[in-house]
């Protein structure tokens, strides 16, 4: 009698991060994910380029745009969520910029078995900051930078438990806005960063 009530009580508790969505043909591996679970994650993007024109000098720029995240299952399998997101760019070795903001985001989970999922996302943000540009040695010209943001991403996602979710795949990052000067007048600006994002998050 004991352990019926036990095996009852284990059954009314509700487990919306624990069934993630066991089935019983693929047994221990993440199936679906389901309304109501919420995740939240680590990660970014790193770009590293190398240019060279000629006999000049190559020109070796490196940028990259990640942060924190928090993302909520609407329905199964289909999340929405906000970021909180840090940029650094390096355009050359005498200028760089800077820039904090955050993006609004959804998600979709194909499963492809095995406790992985193919997850497209899509994301629109906007980003604020400065570029540095140094017009001779020891002094800086400051102009302030601000940015609408446009995030696309197909990663792969891997749960190796009910608790935790890994992904890394490619990531395109496009950035539209303008660059004003102290004092002067302000000129318009797109850049498009891509590469392999990585990050990690916890389910519950």
């Amino acid at each position: 009698m004991k352990r019926a009530l036990a095996c009852l009580a284990l059954t009314a508790t509700p487990v919306a991060a624990d069934t993630l969505g066991a089935n019983p043909r693929d047994p221990g591996k993440v199936t679906a994910v389901q309304k109501g679970v919420k995740e939240i994650d680590l990660g970014g993007i790193f770009v590293l380029s190398h240019n060279r024109s000629g006999e000049a000098d190559g020109v070796t720029r490196i940028s990259t745009i990640g942060g924190a995240g928090f993302q909520y299952f609407l329905k199964d399998n289909l999340s929405v969520g906000a970021q909180f997101l840090v940029s650094y760019d390096r355009q050359s070795a005498e200028s760089y910029s800077t820039a904090f903001g955050g993006a609004l985001f959804a998600s979709l989970h194909a499963r492809l078995g095995l406790g992985a999922f193919l997850r497209p996302t899509l994301g629109i943000g906007a980003l604020f900051g400065s570029q540095k540009t140094e017009t001779m040695p020891g002094q800086l010209m400051s102009a302030s930078q601000a940015s609408g943001l446009i995030r696309i991403a197909l990663p792969f996602a891997y749960f190796p438990g009910s608790r935790v979710v890994l992904q890394a795949g490619p990531e395109i990052d496009i950035s539209v806005g303008r660059t004003t000067p102290d004092g002067g007048e302000g000129e318009s600006f797109m850049n498009v960063s891509g590469g392999f994002g990585v990050s990690a998050g916890y389910v519950f």
